[in-house]
């Protein structure tokens, strides 16, 4: 009898083994990051790039303004570009505006870095360095972007005057059908085949009518050819498993600051409901911190985008320096 079951245990070990080797062969020979982003590449892509100690970071920088320095930070998939409206919104309006790719998505470097916070945190301050700007800054994040400025700020409030928080990501959403992606090997061959071609896809999730991003897929696809993008999301999905970083938030009202908050009222990526983690502590007793809270009605997750002239004139009126 125990024979039997020494027996049946390895017959299930080596299945379970031989699963593992063809997942991992599957994921080493897949062919949709063909290209490796190097110098020639970004030559033949264009824009503004400049090193820092982690890697080459894509940029823009809208210089030539008179007002405060602006800030956007993007969230977990979609790059820079997603800030397109609000970028030349404020340009127009006179705001210096930068904007950037974080790591391991556009055509900023994929380093071999865990991705958790204080990776986004150290490349934001490394990049505000290298670009030199000294004087404060005004962020805007966006989901995940929001936790990178909210942590940001917490770990150099003197760098920072205000913020605009826009559906940023406070607690993770539990998703069991994510499961499998935390598995190493299973994990890293679904993603290649599941979670980038649904991200791919993502625009009904996104916004809250699709029309108003038609192009989502063919703006979205050129990062995904480039070596390490999916390494990049899987290892930041899997940092973000579990996540609550309420305390953060708290940490970060607890200063004083101006604080935005932009959500929209329809959003399927983050909670709408969210919104009172941080309104409720607002409005506790004894607490001085303000909101600025904006909803964004037949919004989803990218109100700014849905919804432009709105939200660029909510984060005009915010940002605008008192005269």
């Amino acid at each position: 009898m125990m024979k039997s079951i020494k027996r049946l245990s390895l017959f299930g070990s080596g299945i379970i083994a031989l699963i593992c080797l063809v997942f991992a062969i599957a994921h080493a020979t897949r062919d949709h990051e063909a290209l490796t982003l190097d110098q020639s590449q970004r030559e033949n892509i264009g824009g503004d790039y400049i090193s820092i100690p982690q890697g080459v970071v894509h940029y823009e920088f809208s210089a030539n303004g008179t007002g405060p320095v602006i800030v956007l930070v993007h969230g977990f998939s979609v790059p820079s570009y997603v800030w397109e409206p609000t970028f030349n919104t404020l340009k127009a309006n006179g705001f210096r505006v930068l904007r950037f790719d974080l790591f391991g998505r556009g055509f900023s470097d994929r380093p071999d870095l865990e991705y958790v916070m204080d990776d986004y945190v150290a490349q934001l301050h490394a990049l505000l360095q290298a670009l030199k700007i000294e004087k404060t800054v005004q962020l805007v994040g966006l989901s995940m972007g929001g936790a990178v400025v909210t942590h940001f700020t917490n770990r150099y409030p003197e760098k920072v005057e205000r913020l605009s928080l826009i559906a940023p990501l406070i607690r993770t959403p539990d998703r069991p059908e994510l499961l499998p992606l935390m598995v190493p090997v299973l994990g890293d061959w679904l993603a290649d085949v599941l979670m980038v071609p649904t991200l791919r896809k993502g625009v009904s999730k996104a916004v809250y009518d699709p029309s108003t991003f038609p192009d989502w897929e063919r703006r979205l696809n050129p990062q995904t050819q480039y070596a390490g993008y999916t390494h990049a999301i899987l290892n930041t999905a899997r940092q973000l498993r579990g996540q609550d970083f309420s305390a953060q938030y708290f940490t970060m009202l607890d200063l004083q600051k101006p604080v935005q908050l932009i959500w929209g009222e329809n959003d399927q990526t983050l909670p709408y409901s969210d919104h009172t983690v941080i309104t409720d502590y607002a409005s506790k007793p004894g607490q001085r911190a303000k909101i600025d809270f904006r909803p964004i009605p037949k919004s989803g997750h990218l109100p700014h985008w849905e919804h432009p002239e709105l939200v660029g004139r909510a984060l005009i009126e915010f940002l605008r320096p008192e005269e």
